[in-house]
């Protein structure tokens, strides 16, 4: 099996302050011009900021989409093509687009949607990350609390060892309490205010299908590994569908890069802000080759490489 190269794209998550000053007057900055443009407000500035301008999700998701979807389109630019994508929640409208599934202004559309109809169906929500405990056993601990206290529900399977819990947030906080109690290493709160990837997410969920229903999406021009149960998907229409229900259910990462490996994946192309699956991606796979391209000169750095 001839030895495959993925390009993959981060959540919605911790942005460094500074984040931005790499695209300031680089020509490869376009498309936060262009989000700003729609948007009617400094996309650039916010991603410069980091974290304090984007605690509010309507923010972040745009955000987040348009730094992905800017390394992905100089990368594009530059020559280079993945043989499969994937991208962990948020970032599967950046990888649908890496797959020739979405245009720039087609996936900015629909994550401003999805942030605003998130923020109306479950933006008191709360969410966090629980390490040192297996899937299963957070499962178990989820569906007692829920019994007992209120609705919390295991989100993200992102590595082994680490899983995300979502939902109410008392429900959120007991479940982390007693994590600690049955052995987990640490439970740390995520800067995400809403119960993504939960039941919680229900009213949003037809909204969204049918504003993805309006769109004619074609059939990829490579593989995407979809959340939903790691699923590999061709088909443009069937890759809208599972985004509306990337929803409501939960984000399967781990199995993604499993099912990546399994087709032949050997190295990983992190683009957009941070570095957060490299991590994740290297206590899955701890054979792969990971590298990170978040600003303009390491993606044209990436290129040359390949190129030369």
């Amino acid at each position: 099996m001839t030895d495959k190269t993925a390009f993959t794209f981060p959540g919605q998550g911790r942005v460094a302050k500074g984040s931005g000053k790499p695209w300031l007057d680089d020509p490869a900055g376009w498309p936060f011009e262009r989000a700003s443009e729609r948007l009617g407000w400094d996309v650039l500035e916010a991603i410069d900021a980091g974290d304090a301008a984007l605690v509010d999700t309507r923010r972040a998701q745009p955000a987040i989409y348009t730094h992905s979807a800017a390394c992905y389109l100089l990368a594009r630019k530059e020559g280079l093509r993945p043989d499969l994508v994937a991208g962990h929640s948020l970032g599967e409208y950046a990888a649908l687009l890496a797959a020739g599934g979405l245009t720039f202004d087609q996936g900015l559309d629909l994550v401003v949607r999805r942030a605003e109809l998130a923020h109306e169906a479950g933006g008191t929500g709360a969410m966090r990350v629980v390490l040192g405990l297996p899937d299963q056993a957070v499962r178990r601990l989820c569906r007692n609390v829920r019994h007992q206290v209120g609705k919390v529900f295991l989100a993200n399977s992102n590595a082994p060892g680490q899983v995300v819990i979502s939902g109410e947030p008392g429900a959120v906080e007991e479940a982390g309490r007693l994590a600690l109690l049955a052995g987990a290493k640490r439970v740390l709160p995520l800067p995400i205010g809403g119960g993504f990837h939960t039941p919680l997410m229900d009213a949003a969920r037809r909204p969204f299908r049918e504003a993805v229903d309006r769109i004619q999406l074609p059939r990829l021009e490579v593989p995407l590994v979809s959340n939903a149960k790691a699923k590999v998907v061709r088909s443009g229409r069937r890759a809208g569908r599972l985004l509306a229900k990337q929803l409501t259910s939960p984000v399967d990462w781990t199995g993604c890069v499993e099912r990546l490996r399994a087709m032949g994946t050997t190295r990983y192309v992190e683009l957009g802000p941070g570095k957060v699956l490299e991590g994740l991606i290297r206590r899955i796979d701890p054979r792969a080759v990971v590298v990170i391209a978040s600003t303009p000169d390491e993606v044209r750095a990436l290129a040359a490489g390949a190129n030369s």
